[in-house]
């Protein structure tokens, strides 16, 4: 038998990671005074299906770079203290472009991308198995976009034009090709992952057809006006949520409530993101729960989430998508996108996904998101 038909499984599908550029002329003191023209950077991440349930990835880094005049601007740096790793489960970011991170770059044109990322890759096949893989370098040496492993981190430089120009809105995409991975060994110690990357630009966006998706947290929630504030990082979005009606997302605003007093995690998506407004007009929200499950009933597909230390809400999972083995005292994320408050003993939140986690065990509220960006 052949290496590639002993894998256990090739994974099907496309991941893309977007850098989109809208740029303005900001001139510190006028062009008089030695400003400089600089862009909003925007870096995207995107799947389409995939076989694996999870296929949790961490980047630390990513940079936009000239070989030539050494011209460099970090879009994505989690290397500062204290140091927050960018955990993503790019199975769960299928037809959405998901915001990762937003910079200030100089409006100058850049030839290369690089990406620093562990090592580490957690999986999850469709059967519901977890396993920890690595990463490992592309099997021809010579490969343009090739892997490079050291330690416990790899990094990859990507060749593709990324022009930082005024007044100008320019998008680049690294495929990741997840259908050209090689999976090898999973469920064993030894499990290894082999990937492909190229870039994507030009012509070839013009059939990306998707929803732009922003997660952050939500304050200055104004249910009157039906507008919140969702703050990610140093950047802040007015969000207007009226165009989401009872049927889609039942009482939203209690659910709002709950996401702005407990400071939970919240995805908005969008046809568009407005960079020059800071204004989002939503079309679906929800809200994202870590927790330890208890309660657990397939009668009537409840659950208990305690999170947050000691908090606690009960989840009515009937019409989500289960992800692992879930059961009593597992460790899950809930992906809430409505509330039942009919019951006045016991209210439900309403769950469109739930996610058992690769590790079981209570992590701190700090240290561990697994699904920090989706």
């Amino acid at each position: 038998m052949s290496k590639r038909n002993a894998f256990i499984s090739v994974i099907a599908g496309t991941v893309l990671l977007i850098i989109a550029v809208t740029v303005f002329n900001s001139c510190s003191g006028g062009n008089s005074g030695g400003g400089t023209s600089t862009g909003t950077v925007a870096l995207y991440a995107t799947d389409d299906m995939s076989d694996y349930q999870q296929v949790i990835v961490t980047i630390n880094k990513v940079t936009v770079l000239n070989t030539g005049s050494n011209a460099t601007c970090d879009v994505l740096t989690t290397l500062t203290t204290p140091s927050t790793p960018l955990k993503i489960n790019i199975a769960n970011l299928s037809n959405v472009l998901q915001l990762l991170s937003v910079a200030e770059c100089p409006a100058v044109p850049y030839n290369r991308l690089h990406i620093e990322f562990d090592k580490s890759v957690e999986l999850m096949n469709s059967a519901g198995t977890p396993t920890a893989c690595s990463f490992v370098s592309y099997k021809e040496a010579n490969h343009v976009n090739r892997l490079n492993c050291n330690g416990e981190s790899c990094s990859l430089d990507i060749n593709g034009a990324v022009n930082v120009l005024v007044n100008q809105y320019n998008k680049v995409a690294l495929d990741f090709r997840l259908k050209d991975f090689d999976v090898d060994n999973f469920g064993k110690p030894s499990c290894s992952v082999t990937m492909k990357v190229s870039p994507i630009h030009g012509k070839e966006f013009e059939r990306l057809s998707r929803h732009e998706a922003i997660t952050g947290l939500v304050t200055n929630l104004t249910t009157s006006t039906d507008t919140f504030t969702l703050s990610k990082h140093h950047h802040s979005f007015t969000v207007l949520y009226s165009g989401i009606t009872s049927s889609q997302q039942p009482a939203l605003d209690d659910l709002l409530q709950r996401a702005q007093q407990d400071g939970l995690r919240t995805q908005v998506t969008t046809s568009t993101i407005d960079y020059a407004s800071k204004t989002i007009e939503a079309s679906e929200i929800f809200v994202k729960v870590e927790g330890l499950v208890s309660n657990y009933t397939t009668t009537n597909h409840t659950l208990t989430l305690t999170y947050k230390k000691g908090k606690t809400m009960t989840v009515d999972f009937s019409k989500a998508v289960v992800k692992g083995s879930l059961a009593n005292d597992a460790w899950a994320e809930v992906k809430l996108y409505g509330y039942d408050g009919t019951s006045t003993n016991n209210p439900l939140f309403l769950a469109s996904r739930v996610e058992v986690e690769y590790e079981c065990t209570e992590p701190d509220d700090h240290k561990k998101e697994m699904n920090t960006e989706d």
